[in-house]
């Protein structure tokens, strides 16, 4: 029988297996050095990736912390007209707002007051210093020199940078606004604030019947919002630039066919226009107070009061195409006459307004919140003779404060 051949009795075969094993040691040392690459690679580039998105992070908590400083410096610009006041509400809402862990440091020279000018490509920029003061811009920055200092990044120093330097600026300004007054003048008016319809405040005539008296001088919802609007007129009147205002007082129409009308000799219009646009603030006073002695008579038009306003505020926009225009809806009852105010709604929306709501004594079946809601505005309830002044004032100190940088 033939012997075969093994490794021993065969050098030829030894030698080969000896390369092949080199060849292979070789290779896999290539291959392990190659993955070692790949994972340093890997690492860095996760640790690159990682400090990128956190810078993102941080620009946008740097502009929204930027940005709700400079609307706070304005808003407390308007309300007490006062720069300091301005520049101490800019520094604060900053320190409010977390930037990358930490609050927001800003020093008083980060924080500017000046105007806000419409340039001829309806453009508007800021002018530091201009009187009357119109707008703030608030610098921002976490830089090595600033007061915020600058922001460590996780794994930077891998790359020789250890903090990320980022600034940003914002500017809020005040607008030139237009406010259409929609003001509810039906009989409820004339009824005490329990929330009870027919309840009258003590001292109402009861005859020969509660309807042909005025509202209670002091006591009744008409009184209560004429304190509110004292409110409103007394923040505006401060303010810089001043809204333009009008006001609308709605009802149903009742004529001496009506009981009412027929009791009292009285024609009443669904709608009247009791204060065409002005910058005559006081003007809304005085219209309250003049209907403070006349009767109120009628149903709950809603629809009626806003459409005349938003006919109002339409007639100045080829005018004053900049203007913000709102329409400020105060009922105290339930739509029962007239169309749909959620359709008047939608019709105000595709108009471009915003209208805010104040619901006195609101129940169940109040659509005013529906109606603010479709133009993008606020409802404000209101369960008192308090909460009525407080959302009047709450109104005017945020008309429109935008941002233009």
């Amino acid at each position: 029988m033939r012997r075969v051949p093994t490794c021993r009795s065969n050098p030829l075969l030894q030698h080969a297996l000896r390369h092949v094993s080199s060849l292979a040691s070789n290779r896999r040392g290539a291959m392990l050095v190659l993955v070692a690459v790949v994972i340093i690679a890997l690492l860095a580039m996760t640790m690159f990736t990682v400090d990128v998105a956190y810078m993102q992070l941080v620009r946008t908590e740097l502009r929204a912390a930027t940005d709700a400083s400079a609307k706070a410096g304005m808003e407390a610009l308007r309300r007490t007209q006062d720069a300091d006041a301005a520049v101490a509400a800019a520094i604060a809402t900053a320190a409010a707002n977390k930037v990358g862990g930490e609050s927001l440091l800003l020093t008083v020279d980060q924080v500017e007051l000046g105007a806000a000018l419409r340039n001829a490509d309806n453009s508007v920029s800021f002018s530091a210093g201009q009187l009357p003061y119109t707008a703030v811009r608030v610098n921002s920055a976490m830089t090595n020199d600033s007061a915020a200092g600058p922001v460590p990044l996780f794994f930077g120093g891998v790359f020789g940078i250890n903090t990320f330097q980022p600034t940003r600026s914002a500017v809020s300004a005040s607008t030139e606004v237009e406010i259409c007054f929609a003001i509810d003048r039906s009989h409820s008016m004339c009824f005490d604030l329990t929330g009870v319809d027919w309840s009258y405040p003590p001292g109402t005539p009861r005859t020969p019947d509660p309807i042909a008296y005025p509202p209670h001088a002091s006591l009744s919802r008409w009184a209560s919002l004429a304190k509110a609007m004292q409110s409103f007129v007394n923040i505006t009147a401060t303010q810089e630039p001043k809204p333009r205002v009008a006001m609308v007082t709605w009802a149903s129409k009742i004529t001496q066919a009506n009981y009412e009308g027929k009791l009292t000799k009285t024609n009443s219009p669904e709608i009247f226009v009791d204060v065409p646009l002005t910058t005559d603030l006081s003007s809304l006073n005085a219209a309250i107070s003049a209907r403070s002695s006349k009767v109120m008579l009628g149903a709950t038009n809603m629809s009626a009061g806003i459409d005349e306003a938003r006919k109002i505020l339409n007639a100045t926009k080829a005018s004053r195409p900049y203007a913000h225009r709102i329409i400020i809806l105060m009922t105290d009852g339930l739509w029962n006459q007239g169309r749909d105010p959620l359709l008047a709604a939608e019709d105000a929306r595709r108009d471009g307004l915003v209208i805010h709501s104040v619901s006195l004594l609101p129940r169940k079946g109040d659509v005013t919140p529906q109606v603010s809601a479709i133009t993008g505005g606020v409802n404000y309830p209101a369960t008192n003779s308090a909460a009525l002044e407080a959302a009047f004032a709450e109104i005017a100190r945020t008309l429109p404060i935008v941002l233009t940088e």
